[in-house]
């Protein structure tokens, strides 16, 4: 009588091939969380750019608009100077694996400010957005027209 079974060799490799297969998989889905991560607040920080540029193209309270830019936040504010203490400040904190780097503004400072009535800016230049955990980066531009594109 022949018996059919596996050996336990067959049984080892069938399983070391698994575990490979699983650790990939995990792998991959971490970076795509990452990916998906950045991308994200890459889009929120655009978002806070061009609605600071649409209100002040708008004249909301005929004031300029901007948003102030720190590495583990960035911060919607009214007026022509960033306060710290202004209560109608809106602020959105990156996670703790994102930063922003790399702020290259025209005239230096964290500011990218925006006036009425067009919506320009003398403050125009980049920023970059960067994954500590996957060392992905997104770079942001400002024109002087107030044109932010990624």
């Amino acid at each position: 009588m022949k018996r059919t079974a596996f050996t336990a060799l067959e049984l080892m490799l069938v399983l070391a091939l698994l575990a490979i297969l699983i650790g990939g998989v995990a792998v991959f889905s971490r970076l795509s969380i990452l990916r998906a991560d950045l991308n994200a607040q890459t889009t929120e920080v655009v978002s806070m750019l061009r609605l600071a540029q649409s209100k002040a193209a708008a004249g909301e309270g005929g004031l300029s608009h901007g948003v102030h830019l720190e590495s583990d936040q960035f911060i919607l504010f009214e007026g022509s100077s960033y306060s710290a203490v202004d209560p109608l400040n809106f602020s959105k904190t990156l996670p703790a694996s994102l930063s922003i780097e790399n702020i290259s503004l025209n005239g230096g400072g964290s500011d990218i400010i925006f006036s009425p009535p067009q919506g320009e800016t003398t403050t125009y230049g980049s920023l970059v957005l960067s994954s500590s955990d996957s060392g992905q980066t997104r770079t942001i531009s400002i024109s002087n027209l107030g044109l932010v594109q990624y």
